[in-house]
Formats: C-alpha cells, sequence, structure tokens
C-alpha cells in the first residue's frame, strides 16, 4: 500500500514518583497530535485513585456548624480532607471508612490516620484540624473509595446513599481520584529511512505522587484500547440507539414534560392558531392541557373535532393521552416508587 501508516516501534520512557517523559515513534505525519490529544484528553478525564468521598462527625448540627474547641470550622476541615492524597496497592470496590478519634490539644495530620493495610497518606503533613483545647474532640469517620478522575458531591451522593443504613449525618464531598497534576504533549520532526517526513511524539506527565506517571499513562492507553475495541464489532444491520430510562429517570423526565409550556412542546405539532386559542383560553402548561377529555375542549373552548384530532394526534406521539390527571398519577408513582 502506498503511503502507508507507520505504526510505532514502542514507547521508551523516563520517570521519578511524579514526572514521567514518555517517547513514541516513528509515526506518519500528523498522527503525534492525534495520538497525543487522545492520551492527554484521557488522561484528564479518566486516570484513576484514592479520595475521600464522605465524612462523618459527631456533635454538629448542619455542614456549617463548627466543633468546640477546634479551631477549623467543617467547611474547612472538609476542605483539609480534600487535600489528603492516597496510595493505594490495588484497586479496590468498597467504600472504605476510616476511624476519627483525637481528643485533647493536638494538630491532627494526615499521618496521625489509622489506615487499613494497603493505603497510605502521601502528603503525611498535610493538616486535618486543629484542636485547641484540652477538652477538644474530634470524632468520626472518612470514607475512601477509588474511582476516576473527579465527582461532585451530588455524585457522590447520588452513587454512594445506598452505601449508608442512614445519611442523616452523613457529608458527602467533591471526590479527586486523578493523581494528574498536568500533561502536556509536543512533536518532533523525525529522521526515518534517509527522509525527515515523520515524527515523534513526546507525552509528559506529572502526578502527586499517588501513582507514578508510567502506571497513568498505560491505564490511558488501555482505556483507549478498550474503547476502540467496542467499535471494531461491526454489525450486518445497524442498530437505532434506544433510550432506556431507570423509573425515577422517567418520573422526572415524565414531570418536566408536564411542565413544558404548551407553545414550546406543541409549536411543531399543530398549527399556531390552534395553540394561540387554548393559550387564550388559560391553558398555558402541556400538563393542564391533558387534563381535558376531547369532549371538553370541544364544549369549553368551541374548538372543532378537527383541532381536537389534531391535539389527540400530537399527546400520543408524546406518550400521553388526553383526560387524565398526570400531575395527580406521578405524584402516585413518587411515593410508591
Amino acid at each position: 500500500m502506498l503511503n502507508e501508516v507507520l505504526k510505532s516501534k514502542g514507547v521508551y520512557y523516563e520517570e521519578d514518583d511524579t514526572y514521567g517523559r514518555f517517547e513514541m515513534g516513528p509515526l506518519s505525519k500528523g498522527y503525534g497530535i492525534t495520538l497525543g490529544n487522545a492520551i492527554r484528553r484521557t488522561l484528564m478525564l479518566s486516570a484513576s485513585g484514592v479520595a475521600i468521598v464522605a465524612a462523618r462527625f459527631e456533635g454538629i448540627k448542619h455542614e456549617f456548624s463548627g466543633i468546640p474547641g477546634i479551631i477549623e470550622d467543617i467547611p474547612n476541615i472538609v476542605l483539609n480532607l480534600k487535600k489528603l492524597r492516597f496510595k493505594a496497592e490495588k484497586p479496590f470496590d468498597n467504600v472504605v471508612p476510616v476511624k476519627l478519634k483525637f481528643v485533647g490539644e493536638k494538630e491532627v495530620k494526615g499521618q496521625d490516620l489509622e489506615l487499613p493495610k494497603g493505603i497510605e497518606v502521601i502528603n503525611k503533613g498535610q493538616t486535618i484540624a486543629t484542636l485547641s483545647s484540652p477538652d477538644a474532640e474530634l470524632i468520626g469517620e472518612i470514607y475512601l473509595a477509588y474511582g476516576r478522575g473527579y465527582m461532585l458531591e451530588d455524585e457522590t451522593r447520588e452513587i454512594l446513599q445506598k452505601t449508608f443504613e442512614n445519611t442523616e449525618d452523613i457529608l458527602f464531598i467533591d471526590a479527586i481520584f486523578s493523581p494528574i497534576i498536568k500533561v502536556n504533549f509536543y512533536t518532533e520532526n523525525f529522521l526515518y529511512s534517509g527522509k525527515l517526513d515523520k515524527e515523534k511524539l513526546f507525552v509528559e506527565i506529572w502526578t502527586d505522587g499517588s501513582r507514578k506517571p508510567s502506571e497513568v499513562f498505560f491505564e490511558a492507553v488501555e482505556t483507549l484500547i478498550v474503547q476502540f475495541e467496542s467499535v471494531k464489532n461491526v454489525l450486518d444491520k445497524p442498530i437505532k440507539p434506544e433510550r432506556i430510562l431507570l423509573p425515577e429517570e422517567e418520573l422526572e423526565f415524565k414531570k418536566r414534560r408536564l411542565a413544558d409550556p404548551i407553545s414550546a412542546i406543541l409549536k411543531s405539532e399543530l398549527p399556531n392558531k390552534l395553540v394561540r386559542t387554548l393559550e387564550k383560553g388559560g391553558i398555558m402548561l402541556f400538563g393542564d392541557l391533558l387534563k381535558h377529555s376531547p369532549e371538553e375542549l370541544k364544549n369549553e373552548f368551541g374548538l372543532s373535532e378537527d383541532d381536537v384530532a389534531l391535539i389527540e394526534t400530537a399527546a400520543k406521539r408524546l406518550g400521553f393521552e388526553l383526560g387524565k390527571d398526570y400531575w395527580k398519577e406521578l405524584e402516585e408513582l413518587k411515593n410508591e416508587t
């Protein structure tokens, strides 16, 4: 094949605990940027590691309160906890609780945590809280999990709330799983077979020390391979993607649809004149329109048989029917769920 795409001979790299430089080549022109972008984006989005996902403190009334005898309030203690970086010998599936029990005057640091075997704190000198009186107590738990990238507090709450028997005193935390500090890549021209028409790719990775750069680099490459392997399976006939909703999602979807203005949801389904007639009659929301039966629409709003037929067809196409109080039904279903 003429002008065939070159396959890299492999990866040469040098690294220490927090920095690594990876070299790939020879590559056909343009492939350095193509591969570099893919590797960098994958590293930034899905590098894995350990993070605190939740915490519990005894003696607090709400998440913005303070604890007697402790200089930092709860928000500042949580910020300090988020700065802790952990190293694990291997990935784990379960949420791991770590006890907090510190009494008396003391500056509690990462090195003071009693962690399970196989997990250690990298930044041992990171302050967690400052106990400033003999009677001060920092008692509770923090919860560690292994994950990828970054998760907002709402996401950790949604995923983990079933893990805890009682979530009333649990503070869910934004989780920074990724050990990546920075990723950079660049290319250089490469002399190959007597011509300077090929290139080399260089990828530089900085981590927080919880994982070596080579570990996250080859994890990212494996992630890309898995993603592209899935598209190699070519089917005889394409399958139309279908969105499958969970019961909670379907309830929320229908609730939002009912709250849509009829001018927005039906503008492509009904003539503008008919939509304006409904609005003049006081029907502004799609859910309110559905409460009316076909007979009510004819008698109360003076609509013709054809107009009512158009509205019925539009409602059915959207998965609803006239003459039903969906607001009430959805509230009952929500309670059952």
